[in-house]
């Protein structure tokens, strides 16, 4: 725990001394976000972002991740597939940093599997609109952390499966993310 606070107080000063400046129009980024969900229902994930600013003002956003992993049912696997698009409003057009506004929709594929009693129907599609708002920032040359809150809405969902919603992410979300950029 001590290490922890260590951490985080080194990453304040890092953040507060070591701001560079630059103008940034693309970003590529690993969303740990799957692995997380993924390790924590003993399985894996990956997720991929790349944006690129359009205009002064505009970027657009594709995202793609990946997910397996131990449903609540014994014996029984989800493979999960996600697909996004997002465009990004940055009010104050200095690049991909600073305040944004994001709008976006995407699809959740997911695949039931295993030798335990899976749903009778084995695949699940779920069709969600987010909207989000955040703030990014550059501590280090190349790095960018993007803090953001937003909500996931589900338009459209066939639920073979109800807990699915537990592995989706559907409702509020926060962030803390970390981003490379060339």
């Amino acid at each position: 725990m001590k290490r922890l606070i260590v951490l985080l107080l080194l990453l304040f000063f890092m953040i507060l001394f070591a701001h560079a400046e630059t103008d940034i129009d693309h970003l590529v980024s690993l969303d740990l976000a799957y692995s997380v969900t993924g390790l924590m229902n003993q399985g894996w994930g990956i997720g991929l972002s790349y944006e690129e600013k359009i205009l002064k003002f505009l970027s657009i956003k594709g995202a793609f991740g990946h997910m397996t992993f131990l449903t609540g049912i014994d014996d029984v696997y989800c493979t999960s597939v996600n697909i996004a698009l997002f465009v990004n409003y940055y009010p104050f057009g200095n690049g991909l940093d600073k305040l944004y506004i994001s709008l976006g929709n995407g699809c959740d594929f997911m695949n039931y599997f295993g030798c335990g009693e899976v749903p009778s129907g084995t695949k699940d599609t779920l069709i969600f609109i987010t909207s989000k708002i955040g703030w990014k920032f550059i501590p280090v040359t190349y790095v960018m952390i993007d803090i953001s809150a937003g909500y996931k809405f589900v338009v459209v969902d066939a639920y073979n499966y109800s807990e699915i919603k537990r592995y989706t992410n559907a409702g509020p979300q926060f962030g803390l993310g970390f981003k490379i950029f060339f």
